[in-house]
C-alpha cells in the first residue's frame, strides 16, 4: 500500500508542476486594490502605524493562501512580495504573521466577500436571466477549520462511536449559488452541531428580487418556504417533493401540477 501511495504521488508530481501558474498580477483585474481599501475600513482594521504586513497586505494574504495552497504561508508572503520593504529585515517571521492576522480580525473579509459576490453577480446577471429571473441554489455543506481549542469550543466537531471526534473541527454551511455561473453569492456559517434549516432561515431574507430557488428536497419546510415567498419582490423556488409528500392536485397532470402548499400558523409566521 504504501508503496502504491509513493508511485501515485511519482506521478502526480509532474502533473501539478506543469500546471500554468496563477498570475497574481491579474487578480486585479477583478478584485480592484480600492475594494480591499474599503474594506479595510468597513473592518475598522486600519492600521494607524506602518507595518511590515498592514491590514490590506493581510486581506491579500488571505486571497493569496487559498490560491496558492501547496505552498507555506511564508513561501506565499515572501513570494508575492507581501510584506512592507524594511531596511533592516528581510523577512517577516511568523509570529509577525499571526498578529498580522489577529490585528485584521475576520471583518475585512467578510465585507469584501459580499461586495465581490454582489458586483460580479450584477455583471453576469443580464446576460444568465431565465425569462426574467435570477436562477440560484441554496444547499448545505460541511467544511474543515483550523485544529485550535478555540474553533473546537467554538464550531464542534463530528462524532463516532466510542465517545471519539473527528480530527478536525468542522462547521456547518449553507450557501446561495447562482446556477448559471457557480458563483456563490451568500453564505451562512454556523458549529457543525446546529440545523441546516436554522442557517436557511437566516439567508432566506437575502435571496435577490425576481429569482428562483432551487433547494435540495431535506429543506421542503413550509415555514421556510413561505418565509421565502412572502418577502421580497416576486421570488419563487423549486423544490423536489419527498416521497412521503402527500398533496390535493387543483390542477394540471403529472409532472406539471398545481397544488396548494398547506401550512399552520405558526410555521407561515401568522399572528
Amino acid at each position: 500500500m504504501l508503496a502504491f501511495v509513493a508511485m501515485l504521488a511519482d506521478d502526480l508530481h509532474p502533473l501539478v508542476e506543469s500546471q500554468p501558474p496563477f498570475e497574481w498580477n491579474r487578480l486585479s483585474e477583478h478584485l480592484p486594490y480600492e475594494w480591499v481599501e474599503q474594506a479595510v475600513r468597513a473592518g475598522g482594521s486600519a492600521s494607524l502605524r506602518r507595518r511590515r504586513l498592514p491590514a490590506q497586505q493581510v486581506v491579500w494574504l488571505v486571497i493569496a493562501l487559498a490560491l496558492y495552497r501547496h505552498q507555506s504561508i511564508s513561501e506565499v508572503v515572501d513570494g508575492r512580495e507581501l510584506s512592507l520593504p524594511a531596511p533592516d529585515v528581510s523577512f517577516v517571521s511568523k509570529s509577525a504573521i499571526a498578529q498580522a492576522q489577529q490585528h485584521t480580525g475576520a471583518a475585512p473579509l467578510a465585507w469584501l466577500f459580499h461586495e465581490s459576490a454582489r458586483n460580479w453577480g450584477a455583471q453576469d446577471q443580464a446576460h444568465h436571466r431565465f425569462k426574467g429571473f435570477s436562477l440560484f441554489a441554496m444547499d448545505g455543506t460541511t467544511l474543515r477549520t483550523a485544529d485550535s481549542a478555540a474553533n473546537r469550543r467554538h464550531f464542534g466537531a463530528s462524532a463516532a462511536a466510542h465517545d471519539r471526534v473527528g480530527s478536525y473541527p468542522q462547521l456547518r454551511a449553507v450557501t446561495l449559488t447562482a446556477i448559471p455561473t457557480r458563483l456563490v453569492c451568500d453564505t451562512e456559517f454556523g458549529p457543525y452541531d446546529i440545523n441546516e434549516m436554522i442557517s436557511a432561515r437566516e439567508l432566506i431574507p437575502r435571496v435577490p428580487d425576481h429569482s428562483i430557488t432551487v433547494f435540495h428536497k431535506g429543506f421542503l419546510a413550509a415555514q421556510l418556504l413561505c418565509n421565502l415567498v412572502s418577502g421580497g419582490e416576486n421570488p419563487h423556488f423549486i423544490i423536489p417533493a419527498k416521497s412521503n409528500t402527500r398533496w390535493e392536485v387543483l390542477s394540471g397532470k403529472p409532472g406539471d401540477q398545481t397544488v396548494p402548499l398547506t401550512a399552520s400558523a405558526r410555521s407561515s409566521g401568522a399572528p
